[in-house]
């Protein structure tokens, strides 16, 4: 799902048996729903209509109009690090790496004429406009995180408050474990896969991680990360993980990407500046290829001992 492994855990007793079923069976038909109309990939998502719309005016469903808005709120709160409308870029460094060379000069500055949330117009009644007919969206940097909140508000509807649902490392962990403790997500090491570098334990809070070890695209032997910043062009270097929690997954999904763009100074800065309830742990690689942590002023407290 989402072009990853969608998974939930759920704690039995004898109070939610028979609430399980209908609630697992409405949380996979709105996870499903979520993925394909916000698939960039399907000719038939509500993205794609938004994409081929060339500046006319297009309804969409209510829920894609939500998460375009949400989209840019979290444009605004991050001064443009998070942007939908980074789509042209993405293609761009993708054909680029096809061919193996570099974008040239001018067509990059060409295609980020065409990136900016501010090109978006929302005229109401689930309908929205580009001012500009070349806008194009990728709804990847959020939509998983908001499918699992619909999937946490589905089991919370049918009296279910302990669960677990993880979408491609985008985690929201809903009241307690199995055994009544909070639970616990170990945060990888982002030099070695097989390693956990911390473990987090979290109560109806989200957690995600965003960074170039997994995804990344190779131009002449050069690795570069598939997080592009939208305001240069050009994918991020510097970060190599960062790992924020916060109060929802649709939060923890945008913001991951966003301490990506922004680095270990702005990126922590920001964090600081949320309420309570938000941490972050930003991981960098130094020039003698040894890492440097930085971690915002509540991060500590979620810690525990693997």
């Amino acid at each position: 799902m989402m072009g990853t492994t969608a998974s939930i855990d759920v704690c039995v007793d004898e109070n939610n048996k028979e609430r399980l079923e209908a609630a697992y069976s409405e949380v996979w038909k709105e996870l499903e729903d979520v993925a394909w109309r916000m698939n960039v990939f399907d000719s038939q998502s509500d993205v794609t209509q938004i994409n081929e719309s060339k500046g006319e005016s297009v309804k969409i469903t209510s829920t894609t109009y939500q998460v375009l808005e949400k989209s840019v709120y979290f444009n605004n709160l991050t001064q443009g690090a998070f942007d939908i409308t980074v789509y042209p870029l993405i293609q761009l460094w993708k054909e680029s790496e096809r061919k193996n060379q570099w974008p040239v000069k001018e067509e990059l500055a060409r295609v980020k004429e065409f990136v900016g949330s501010k090109h978006i117009r929302f005229m109401g009644e689930d309908t929205i406009a580009f001012d500009q007919p070349f806008i194009k969206i990728d709804l990847g940097g959020i939509a998983a995180g908001f499918a699992i909140d619909e999937a946490a508000e589905i089991f919370r509807r049918h009296g279910i408050v302990n669960f677990y649902i993880d979408i491609g490392g985008d985690i929201y962990a809903g009241g307690h474990n199995c055994q009544g403790r909070p639970w616990r997500i170990g945060i990888l090491d982002p030099r070695d896969r097989s390693k956990i570098m911390d473990v987090v334990e979290l109560t109806d809070a989200a957690v995600a991680t965003s960074g170039h070890y997994e995804k990344y695209y190779t131009i002449q032997n050069e690795r570069w990360s598939h997080i592009i910043n939208p305001m240069t062009g050009f994918p991020q270097k510097e970060v190599i993980s960062a790992t924020i929690i916060t109060p929802t997954a649709i939060e923890a999904d945008a913001l991951s990407t966003a301490l990506c763009v922004l680095g270990p100074v702005e990126g922590i800065a920001l964090t600081n500046r949320l309420n309570k309830g938000y941490a972050s742990l930003i991981v960098t690689q130094e020039t003698n290829k040894d890492i440097k942590r930085s971690e915002s002023e509540e991060y500590r407290k979620y810690l525990t001992q693997p």
